[in-house]
């Protein structure tokens, strides 16, 4: 029998993510990595886990979004929703190693692979949908900017 909390935890949308690709693709570089660094700060001080796990985790990420949307064309939907995809699954990777190099302690199941597999999944096909509403929160914001 599934618990509540266990479907919870299978709908595992990782925002950070998601918007490290959407800022990607409209400022440049070194400020969405200042704020892939940031959002990982913010979760560190948050989480009560490692210091700097997360910071590390994001930027790492950050690298290796840069790296996959050279093939990859996050312009496009489907690029968008690989690169998303390849991103969480190579940051739940990560975070299994730096947890395991750090403190020797971790038990990983064939279920908690499914859970990453599912969670990269759900993340990239939410990404179209989320950066939709983006464009919308933006085009929002520079109507009542421009007082139309």
């Amino acid at each position: 029998m599934i618990q509540n909390h266990a479907v919870l935890k299978l709908i595992d949308v990782d925002i950070v993510v998601v918007l490290i690709v959407y800022l990607l693709m409209f400022y440049g570089e070194m400020w969405v990595g200042i704020f892939a660094f940031g959002q990982g700060l913010i979760i560190d001080i948050f989480s009560g886990g490692m210091l700097g796990l997360f910071a590390l985790l994001y930027l790492i990420v950050f690298f290796g979004i840069k790296i996959a949307s050279r093939p990859l064309d996050i312009y496009t939907i489907v690029g968008q929703m690989a690169v998303i995809c390849i991103a969480i699954l190579f940051k739940n990777i990560l975070m299994v190693i730096f947890i395991y190099i750090f403190s020797m302690e971790i038990s990983l199941s064939f279920y908690d692979v499914l859970i990453f597999i599912f969670s990269a999944i759900c993340s990239g096909l939410l990404a179209p949908i989320i950066f939709y509403l983006l464009n919308l929160l933006n085009r929002f914001s520079i109507s009542l900017n421009l007082g139309i």
